[in-house]
């Protein structure tokens, strides 16, 4: 039996939290997430925006008019950065909305190597205008931290 990757567990724990919509912008980072959307295509809709900003700006309006988490998903550090707009203005008016970014691998993580899309301690510029944030290090972790996440 095949072990199941981060995304994988990802995806399916979103399905089972019962998330339905993930509004998103592709990138480096999120590939392997999206190929797992694919493999469970029909269970969770995305919808693909044109600039990450609008990723948390439409969770927050998904999230006003149905009552519902809204779910973005954007790459680290620059991605995560142009997010925060909406996930700011969100955590302002109590809106539940979920950011799901993308991370450098590990072996890089805070050894400000230049990476692409690396921003070092970005949890730390995140806090702020956040109900929650936390970083997963282990694909087992998954599944605690969405449940954690959307509770």
């Amino acid at each position: 039996m095949s072990e199941m990757t981060g995304a994988q567990a990802l995806v399916h724990s979103l399905v089972s939290e019962g998330v339905d919509t993930v509004f998103a912008l592709p990138g480096y980072q999120l590939m392997p997430a999206f190929d797992a959307f694919y493999e469970e295509r029909g269970q969770i809709e995305i919808v693909h925006t044109r600039h990450e900003q609008a990723t948390t700006f439409m969770a927050d309006g998904y999230a006003k008019a149905t009552g519902r988490i809204g779910v973005a998903m954007t790459v680290p550090g620059p991605g995560m950065l142009f997010a925060a707009a909406g996930l700011g203005t969100a955590f302002s008016s109590s809106s539940p909305v979920f950011l799901i970014s993308g991370q450098v691998p590990s072996a890089v993580l805070g050894k400000r190597l230049g990476h692409l899309h690396e921003i070092d301690e970005q949890m730390d510029v995140i806090r702020p205008i956040t109900k929650w944030a936390n970083r997963v290090k282990a694909v087992d972790e998954i599944p605690i931290r969405v449940h954690e996440a959307v509770r």
